[in-house]
This record gives structure tokens, sequence and C-alpha cells, in this order.
């Protein structure tokens, strides 16, 4: 009976944790990791712990010590990172070419061709689903069809 209780238990387990995958991002999959390995540490420390293991329990804690900064410094940069920054003020002045190209990285002997390959090379790093910026992309379309003239 227990055995099954326990097959039952980690077949509900296996669904949630495939209907967890299923909605959500990178960002909350990594969140999810970082929670059960630190979870998995906890109990094996206890476990070890309560079965006589103490000095070996210290010397795991003593071998993880030195991972927490690094752990904490990019848990504060991933809290940074999904706060939405402060936009720039939207200026009423039309962009200019000059502008156009600076945002794209290009030179004033630049084609359509160019245009093209630099901004989409660009807005796969800062597009919205990839955890970039809507401003940057908009920002991004703006000197496309500037230099594309579609406006």
């Amino acid at each position: 009976m227990p055995y099954l209780l326990l097959v039952i238990g980690l077949a509900l387990a296996a669904y949630a944790l495939f209907r967890f995958f299923l909605k959500a991002g990178p960002a909350e999959i990594k969140a999810a990791f970082l929670t059960a390995t630190l979870v998995a540490l906890a109990i094996a420390l206890f476990y070890m712990a309560v079965t006589g293991r103490l000095p070996a329990a210290i010397a795991l804690v003593a071998a993880i010590i030195p991972f927490i900064p690094a752990l904490l410094k990019k848990l504060s940069a991933r809290k940074a990172q999904t706060e939405e920054p402060a936009k720039p003020p939207a200026s009423n002045t039309p962009m200019t070419r000059e502008e156009a190209l600076k945002i794209l990285g290009l030179n004033e002997e630049a084609d359509t061709k160019t245009v093209n390959s630099a901004y989409k090379a660009l807005m796969k790093k800062v597009h919205p689903d990839q955890e970039g910026s809507a401003w940057l992309a908009a920002k991004l379309n703006e000197a496309r069809d500037f230099l594309l003239n579609k406006k």
C-alpha cells in the first residue's frame, strides 16, 4: 500500500511538473530549478545531521558557502532585470537619419539589405519576448522604418 501511494504521488507530481513547464518561461524555470536545488540540499543536510553524520553536513555547508555571494548577485540581477526600467522621455521630434544609423550601428553607405540584417540581429537581442525592452524594440522599428522610408 505505501508503494502504491508513492507511485500515485510521483505520477501527480510529474503531471504538475509537466503542466508547469508548458506555461512557464525561462526565468520561471530557472527559479524553480534553483528552489528545488536548495530544498534538496536542505533535506540532505537535515538527513545527514539526524543520522549522525554532522561532520559531513558541516563540510557540505562549508563547500557551499563560496557559491552564496555569486548566487545572491545573480538573484539581485534577475530581480533588477524583471523590474521595468524607467522609460526615457518620449520625444516629439522626428528621428534624423544620423540617429537612425546610430541606433542600428550602421554607416552612411548602408543599403536596404544591410539595414534589414542589422535590424534583425539587434531585434533578436532586445525583443520583449527575449526579456528585452519594448522601448528599445520600438526605437529599432522606428529607425528601420525611417531608413527604409516606410513612414
